[in-house]
């Protein structure tokens, strides 16, 4: 079976972006090319042999540049899909389904396999990554497409799916050896887009993608009654959870970062980290690759004048650390809008703390918005001195990244080792961190929702929120990482270095003698999974 990816660089009026800029739906750029060599290196692992279909600029930097491994490179999309609306992405990849000559299996660029599917998968008439059922994107879709479009094929008219279960083919895997049918499929996607050319801005024009890839596939099989073999079971839920389990390395047969999950901070960590433990030559080519193109990344320890490493290029000084009150200075504003009378306007984050918590006692009268501007203040306060203990000087920021690029690696081997051999390694806590013990949750992953989060923190009844300050090595800065009750037990237990197998006698304690008896294995299941959690978010450490 032929093994093939598809990247489509977009329509030659596109020509004068620079490419390597691109996002794709990640935080940003590194990330997209980071998940391209991952995903195309762990095939080339998993099958031996990946094969690209592209165009001329794809090949240059996937090729040219990147230089990732691949068996064969078509540059057949080249000029192909010029007439095409750039956000019609799958219609290069159905392109690439049409026009093959033998059994395949593609794979997305955000696709990353550790295990060979078995050989009933790999043999179907009919394959795919996993049945969707009832996601609401597909008929939300599927009206604004029937109340637009001037041609609707049979299978994607209402009384096709009205009231009815609504299936999609999940497309991150997809292939077969019925190439009849897929010829047939790629020439109904095309004559959709063809003659709805003039209401494509009529709709949201990139969630066609999902109808005429996914629901069009997969409604095509049905009505020819050719049997379908998924990978992974049906899915029912939108948030696709099951998919970013990087964490069950090395018992994870699959990961595919679907829509927003690009954006988690975790998710990208996490690909930037395994390819960077797995393949250093290429995570530094592309850091050096975006660096060079003067591009912004997240990873702003790159581009520290302080970071030395040998493996890397001369640094190109550029980003400071910067200290932040965005969320302090959100609530500010927040409390300005509530009480346009009060006396707070004048509230400056960057004065002296005992100044600034001096006048917010003085001039915030309601007690709990007071407690809540203090707490949200003290964190960032506490977070901006961590900043400046970590990274002001060339050994510190050095020993940083050094000591997070091991810390992965060997959190990846420890947890390949047989059970006798996991159970010695000793967890302690890191060197550097901060406890804070707050009574609001104010984590923000996005910087555009820092209103509301604001607004629901000062509408809400306080608990017991533990939260721990990280250095986040990749950004040079840090992170903020909260604890559940059974991590703030790990956390205080492991003040004192202990092996996960004593660790496990320790935390006995916190259970019911019931609960371990009846099902021990449970348990041990647990801790070890929490363990593995938290060494990942480094709250705790590996003691060699």
């Amino acid at each position: 079976m032929k093994i093939l990816q598809t990247f489509w660089s977009g329509p030659a009026d596109k020509a004068n972006q620079n490419l390597l800029s691109t996002k794709a739906g990640w935080l940003s750029c590194e990330y997209h090319w980071m998940s391209w060599a991952l995903s195309c290196l762990q095939a080339k692992s998993v099958f031996g042999d990946v094969n690209l279909v592209t165009d001329e600029k794809g090949k240059q930097i996937l090729i040219d540049q990147l230089e990732l491994p691949y068996s064969t490179v078509s540059v057949s999309l080249e000029g192909t899909l010029d007439n095409y609306h750039p956000a019609l992405f799958s219609l290069a990849k159905i392109h690439t389904y049409g026009t093959q000559a033998e059994p395949f299996l593609h794979l997305d660029g955000d696709v990353f396999l550790w295990q060979k599917p078995d050989a009933d998968f790999m043999n179907s008439r009919l394959l795919a990554q996993n049945l969707d059922k009832n996601l609401e994107f597909y008929p939300y879709t599927l009206n604004q497409i029937n109340q637009h479009f001037t041609f609707v094929p049979p299978v994607l008219q209402r009384q096709h799916y009205e009231n009815k279960d609504v299936y999609g083919s999940n497309a991150g895997l997809i292939g077969g050896s019925d190439l009849d049918f897929f010829r047939w499929y790629s020439r109904e996607a095309f004559d959709f887009i063809d003659k709805n050319k003039d209401n494509l801005n009529k709709v949201n024009t990139g969630s066609l993608n999902f109808i005429f890839e996914q629901y069009l596939f997969c409604q095509l099989a049905a009505e020819n009654r050719i049997p379908v073999t998924y990978y992974r079971p049906m899915v029912d839920d939108p948030v696709f959870k099951d998919y970013i389990k990087f964490e069950d390395h090395p018992n994870v047969a699959m990961v595919h970062p679907v829509g927003n999950f690009k954006k988690y901070h975790h998710v990208c960590d996490h690909v930037a980290r395994t390819l960077r433990s797995d393949y250093p030559d290429y995570y530094y080519r592309i850091i050096d690759l975006v660096r060079s193109e003067g591009l912004s990344m997240r990873s702003a320890i790159y581009y520290s004048p302080l970071l030395k490493l040998t493996e890397l290029a001369q640094q190109n000084p550029g980003k400071a650390v910067e200290s932040s009150f965005l969320r302090t200075n959100a609530a500010i504003d927040y409390l300005n809008k509530k009480d346009p009378q009060n006396q707070i306007a004048g509230l400056n984050s960057n004065a002296p703390p005992a100044e600034f918590i001096k006048n917010v006692k003085l001039r915030v009268s309601e007690a709990s918005d007071c407690d809540c501007l203090l707490e949200i203040f003290g964190l960032e306060s506490a977070a901006n001195e961590l900043l400046e203990k970590l990274y002001t000087d060339e050994a510190t920021v050095t020993n940083l990244y050094k000591a997070d690029r091991e810390n992965y690696s060997n959190i990846r081997n420890v947890f390949s080792l047989p059970d006798d051999e996991l159970l010695q390694i000793k967890i302690g806590l890191p060197i550097h961190y901060k406890l804070l013990n707050h009574s609001l949750n104010w984590k923000l992953d996005y910087k555009e929702q820092v209103h509301a989060l604001i607004q629901r923190n000062f509408n809400t009844e306080k608990a017991v929120c533990p939260m721990l300050l990280l250095p986040s090595e990749l950004e040079g800065g840090v992170k903020e990482y909260y604890l559940d009750e059974l991590d703030m037990i790990v956390f205080d237990t492991v003040k004192d270095v202990f092996t996960i197998a004593n660790l496990l006698i320790e935390l006995k304690t916190h259970f019911s003698s019931e609960e371990i008896e009846e099902d021990y294995l449970s348990f041990k299941q647990l801790i070890i999974s929490t363990i593995k959690g938290l060494l990942y978010a480094g709250v705790v450490e590996i003691k060699i």
